[in-house]
């Protein structure tokens, strides 16, 4: 079953009598310095249980509720199960022996909820921004073309130009290496290079067809399958004669390039590799999203602070949400409506009892997810300081 069709099966899970804990976990490098994701974990699961200590939940559903965080947190524990990805997202209703797990190439923000159907915004986003990507790795004989996946790297074309192999070293277009006698002379002197000019003619038109056909195959899939980004990876001079290949629609998509040897790269190496330079793009992005933020903030068009954000959220004003790496708020959600807001106030139907939610920012995030938002999370503290934990620009103005 691929990840399509596992999120879609989850789309249909609900469960009333037992809560489902839905777990994201960031994997990174800086996450995994002296583990410290096992810390934050145990913050995670803290700070639910003393929340789930203020609600009224059944005995059999707090004891569902501990064997998912200590049946979670014993497969943190483990280091053999945390390889080959960055992040890691796990569903878990122990009193109903479900469990799902998913290495990811990024998680967005540390998560952990309780409810009674699994959290997929971060999934699902996560699925569309990172299903849409192939990676070529080529050189001047070989040519290895990847799809990439939320759940690992798929090859789809391993490809070896018999024309560019050294059988052809000591061949020409006449069969065999010729010397020539000078015309001119008639001393016996051989004219050297001449066939030897023929022979490098030889070879690089059996390169650029190699590039060529590569290209040609790269571009059918691209029409049958469609792709959103394109990185290619090599030697610089490799890189640079193929790209004069591409099509212009597939120069369009190319996000970047990787230093990468087609014979000795592994999928988690180009996993590895290939995430890095989508990390740059998307840097690059959120640069450009925050001198937005900065040129509309006298116009309407932006909010900041959690207040303003979570009622920009309700009347479907948001086009990007900024979040501030860590930043939490305790507070409310409308069980009717799916308001939500910091301090209990008369904002549900009457007779209608607001609940409280550990971290309010969390269902902003699914929030957004669910309007279609894009959701950036700021890790620069001083620029972070622009929204006060969070903010957004806005479609519109009322």
């Amino acid at each position: 079953m691929d990840l399509k069709d596992r999120i879609n099966k989850l789309l249909e899970y609900k469960n009333d009598k037992y809560p489902i804990t839905s777990l994201y976990l960031k994997l990174g490098p800086h996450d995994r310095e002296n583990f410290k994701y096992e810390t934050n974990l145990k913050n995670l699961i803290k700070k639910q249980r003393v929340n789930l200590n203020k609600k009224n939940i059944s005995e059999a559903a707090l004891e569902s509720l501990e064997s998912d965080f200590n049946k979670i947190s014993n497969h943190i524990d483990n280091t053999d199960q945390l390889t080959e990805c960055r992040g890691i997202c796990i569903f878990s209703a122990s009193k109903s022996n479900f469990w799902e797990v998913f290495k990811l190439p990024l998680v967005y923000r540390n998560q952990l909820s309780v409810d009674r159907s699994p959290i997929l915004g971060q999934l699902i986003e996560i699925n569309d921004d990172y299903s849409n990507i192939v990676t070529a790795i080529i050189d001047r004989k070989k040519a290895r073309i990847f799809r990439l996946e939320p759940d690992g790297a798929h090859e789809i074309l391993d490809f070896f130009y018999p024309g560019a192999s050294r059988t052809t070293k000591f061949s020409s277009p006449e069969g065999k290496f010729k010397q020539k006698l000078s015309p001119g002379t008639g001393t016996g002197n051989l004219v050297q290079g001449y066939g030897e000019h023929g022979f490098h003619r030889t070879i690089e038109n059996e390169i650029h067809q190699h590039y060529k056909y590569i290209t040609d195959k790269l571009f059918a899939y691209y029409n049958e399958n469609k792709f959103n980004l394109l990185v290619l990876g090599g030697t610089d001079k490799n890189i640079s004669e193929f790209s004069h290949h591409l099509h212009s629609y597939l120069r369009d998509k190319l996000a970047g390039t990787i230093t990468a040897d087609v014979n000795k790269i592994k999928p988690y190496q180009l996993i590895e590799e290939t995430l890095e330079v989508l990390e740059i793009k998307k840097a690059e992005k959120q640069k450009k999203l925050l001198e937005e933020l900065e040129e509309k903030a006298t116009s309407g068009l932006t909010v900041k602070g959690i207040s303003a954000t979570l009622k920009a959220l309700a009347k479907g004003q948001v086009r990007v949400l900024f979040i501030e790496e860590g930043f939490s708020s305790p507070g409310f959600i409308c069980p009717e409506s799916g308001v939500l807001f910091t301090e209990k106030q008369d904002l549900c139907p009457e007779g209608i009892e607001p609940v409280a939610v550990v971290d309010v920012v969390d269902d902003a995030m699914e929030e957004a997810f669910r309007q279609n938002a894009e959701i950036e999370i700021l890790f620069n503290k001083e620029t972070a300081k622009k929204i006060d934990g969070i903010g957004a620009i806005l479609r519109f103005k009322l």
